[in-house]
């Protein structure tokens, strides 16, 4: 995120202040940032830090509470340091004598600011367009699935649009007829893996299913009759857990990114023998997320490393990098194509989502960034007529963004409902269920 405001507060304290102050600069076209949780460590240290650095204006709410915080203290130091505007607001208490010299507005018991103090904020802050009402989407949850007995880390549609598999932290796969929406109904449970299972990936015919897992193998499945998967085949060479598998559109490769900083290319024509094609070396970080382009000649990976790489796989014996993509300032952890090609959506440790118009391979552009959530994007799935793209996040929330537009994208829903980290979002090949899964140990179906 850039150009935004950042607020700095108390949270001992000042928490409800600080929410509302967000939401009503929010609805005056002001981009804000605030972490609205407490966590610690040198890593969400950097993460405070990064949004101050790239801030257009930092907003700090005055109150006895945040006088004696070490953390407001730290972001009034970094912010001064960077230069950046600052912009008090007195919520209780006295003003701060290190900022005595600029000017303030009183906000004592509870106000929010005025148009005149909103309007002072810099010009170079971006400003959300409200979404007009013909975008506005409702997500209505009408099931929820809860066999699993740990957390949800993927899901999804086979090409059918009746099966969803969900994979687990328990180390299981599960098959559900979802032909009901309302009353899902297991079907399978696979137990092969004896790690974290990762990721699961239908190939186009909807007869194979693929699935990863921290045991650092990719297995087959022959899934023709849902009641009884049978595992034919078991992929081995990688050194770290598998995180993401994806099929080309033609069916006869797959792609598997592994912690151990590398992609494996696999030829599944003869899905009983595969046979390793390529391993994509270039990456310096561990691999999160993989995905192959509609019209299957290019492959997108993105990794801890902090970058996405395009790929030309067109000869699948020798993949070419073709494009790294390194806006993003922390890890990515998703990406996806939206169906006709031209745009690629990617998701970040750094709580925002980017998209890119990737329709010369070799100079991809990003055209957008969203910003609303306020905790790791873990996956991005557009709609199969490219309008809608869903989004979830360690916020516990799941939001639905209008991206007929693609340089300005609208927020259209956020879906709550999960009480832990959303891992994992997919749409139905008809695109009227959006498939949730969350650390919860839930899948939710919404429609």
């Amino acid at each position: 995120m850039s150009g935004h405001v950042f607020i700095s507060y108390s949270h001992a304290a000042d928490s409800a202040y600080a929410v509302k102050l967000a939401e009503h600069l929010t609805a005056a076209g002001v981009v804000v940032w605030f972490d609205r949780q407490v966590i610690t460590g040198d890593r969400w240290s950097r993460v405070i830090e990064r949004q101050i650095d790239t801030c257009a204006a930092f907003v700090v709410v005055m109150s006895p509470a945040s006088t004696q915080s070490d953390w407001v203290d730290r972001e009034i130091d970094q912010a001064e340091l960077v230069g950046k505007p600052i912009f008090p607001l007195l919520l209780g208490g006295k003003r701060f004598f290190r900022l005595a010299h600029l000017q303030y507005e009183d906000v004592t018991g509870g106000r929010m600011p005025s148009a005149g103090y909103v309007n002072r904020l810099p010009r170079s802050v971006a400003r959300v367009t409200p979404a007009p009402q013909s975008a506005k989407l409702r997500g209505v949850s009408v099931a929820t699935l809860t066999d699993h007995t740990a957390g949800v880390f993927s899901v999804g549609f086979a090409v059918d649009g009746h099966t969803v598999a969900t994979g687990s932290f328990d180390k299981t796969v599960r098959l559900w007829d979802i032909t009901d929406r309302l009353r899902p109904v297991p079907t399978a449970v696979l137990t092969g893996h004896t790690g974290w299972v990762y990721t699961v990936g239908f190939s186009p015919d909807g007869r194979t299913m693929a699935t990863g897992s921290r045991d650092k193998t990719v297995r087959l499945w022959d899934i023709t009759d849902r009641l009884r998967p049978v595992s034919i085949a078991t992929l081995t060479g990688h050194t770290g857990g598998v995180r993401s598998v994806g099929f080309s559109p033609d069916g006869r490769t797959l792609a598997s990114g592994s912690g151990d900083k590398t992609v494996r290319l696999w030829d599944v024509t003869d899905r009983l023998r595969p046979v390793l094609t390529a391993t994509l070396t270039d990456h310096t970080g561990e691999l999160n997320s993989v995905g192959f382009s509609p019209d299957g000649r290019t492959l997108a990976t993105g990794s801890d490393d902090e970058t996405v790489r395009l790929w030309d796989v067109t000869d699948r014996l020798r993949p070419v990098v073709t494009a790294t993509l390194t806006d993003h300032a922390d890890w990515i952890w998703s990406v996806g194509f939206s169906p006709d090609g031209r745009t690629l959506a990617t998701g970040s440790g750094d709580q925002t989502v980017r998209l890119w118009d990737i329709t010369d391979r070799l100079r991809p552009v990003s055209i957008a960034t969203l910003t609303d959530h306020t905790g790791v994007v873990n996956s991005v799935g557009f709609s199969p007529d490219g309008q809608t793209l869903a989004t979830g996040s360690d916020d516990q929330t799941v939001r639905l963004w209008n991206v007929t537009d693609r340089l300005r994208p609208v927020l259209a829903a956020t879906l709550t409902g999960h009480n832990d980290w959303v891992q994992s979002v997919g749409f139905s090949p008809d695109g009227r269920t959006l498939a949730t899964g969350s650390g919860d140990k839930t899948v939710r179906l919404w429609n």
